[in-house]
């Protein structure tokens, strides 16, 4: 892109390109990770309630309630939290407020496409790790590259698969800078890494409403660290980053974060049988600790698939780059886009 006119950061931009977003109602959508069960019953009550003569005054710019009932939920002070319009806000704001211009930003590749972009945009310098074949964790990122803002996915995307604990506490203690531990899809794993939040004031955990709690057109996130990585994010967030229908949504959710679990649940076992069914076909299937597999179809044909499934009104996310040409990331739908799934990938290969 050039245009004398613009900065000098899209000389090396490569955009962010999000999962298609059809206008056509009739697509089952298995490629944005997008929960396919409603939220509860309760927090939309919420949200149309909000809707109301109070929308013509600005929103609570601390979002103090929503913080202290997140808080709660977790057994943090709301001083160690913060909340943000996605986690994709925090992400940016944590990369200028714990990095510098002309600082390098380290992170696993290939993880979330986003990490390149806002450190790219933010003037850093992107040092991207590659991960092992079988994409877990190298060595090499855990005790080099100590000096500079780290970024970790835990379950990580698109790979699905969870990153031990123990291990993502080893790059912590290594850390000579904060660490961010981005923990999307933690709801659908065994474990977590909040603790470490707690153990460590170098350590900013990041977390969505997107996911687990079925709202991702709410666009809400939020985060745990030490308040002094807290008091940071505050400095430079736009001044009202919240909307208010958004900190009542979220407050909702928080409040019947029982109800959120079941359909976790439910996604977590739909998972399971989606895994075993994909194998029986011959795909391999990654271990995955997030609400999506990735998967290596049997004879490699991962865009030819894509774009059967495509035409058959079924969207999977194919990434059109050299390093993940061979796979497909499929979103854990309900039980009956899943058999519509599974009628479709078998007929591509011929089963009656």
């Amino acid at each position: 892109m050039k245009n004398k006119f613009l900065n000098k950061i899209f000389q090396n931009l490569s955009p962010y390109v999000p999962g298609e977003q059809p206008g056509d109602n009739e697509f089952i959508k298995l490629n944005t990770n997008e929960n396919p069960f409603s939220p509860p019953a309760q927090v939309l009550k919420a949200i149309k309630n909000g809707i109301n003569e109070s929308l013509k005054k600005y929103p609570d710019p601390l979002a103090t309630e929503l913080r202290k009932t997140i808080g709660k939920r977790y057994g943090f002070p709301h001083e160690w939290v913060f909340a943000g319009n996605g986690s994709d806000e925090i992400l940016r704001l944590s990369i200028i407020a714990f990095s510098s211009v002309g600082e390098q930003v380290t992170f696993l590749y290939p993880s979330y496409p986003l990490y390149d972009v806002l450190a790219t945009i933010s003037d850093r310098k992107v040092c991207k790790i590659p991960l092992l074949p079988d994409f877990h964790m190298p060595e090499d990122f855990v005790s080099r590259y100590t000096d500079c803002l780290k970024i970790v996915a835990n379950p990580d995307s698109p790979s699905g698969l969870f990153h031990p604990v123990e291990l993502i506490e080893e790059v912590v203690k290594k850390a000579k800078r904060v660490v961010i531990i981005d923990e999307a899809y933690a709801d659908f794993a065994e474990k977590n890494c909040l603790h470490l939040a707690k153990k460590y004031g170098n350590v900013l955990i990041t977390r969505s409403f997107s996911k687990s709690f079925s709202l991702a057109g709410i666009r809400l996130g939020y985060c745990f660290g030490n308040p002094d990585l807290i008091s940071a994010l505050f400095a430079i967030k736009d001044s009202y980053n919240l909307n208010s229908l958004s900190q009542i949504a979220g407050i909702a959710a928080m409040n019947n974060y029982h109800l959120v679990q079941k359909n976790c649940i439910r996604i977590i076992k739909n998972r399971q049988f989606l895994k075993k069914q994909l194998e029986t076909i011959g795909f391999y299937v990654f271990p995955s600790s997030a609400n999506f597999l990735f998967v290596r179809p049997p004879d490699g044909a991962a865009e030819q698939i894509y774009q059967y499934l495509k035409a058959n009104k079924i969207l999977v996310r194919y990434f059109n780059i050299q390093d993940l040409k061979d796979y497909l990331r499929i979103t854990v739908g309900s039980r009956n886009q899943i058999y519509t799934l599974l009628k479709a990938v078998k007929k591509y290969y011929g089963y009656q």
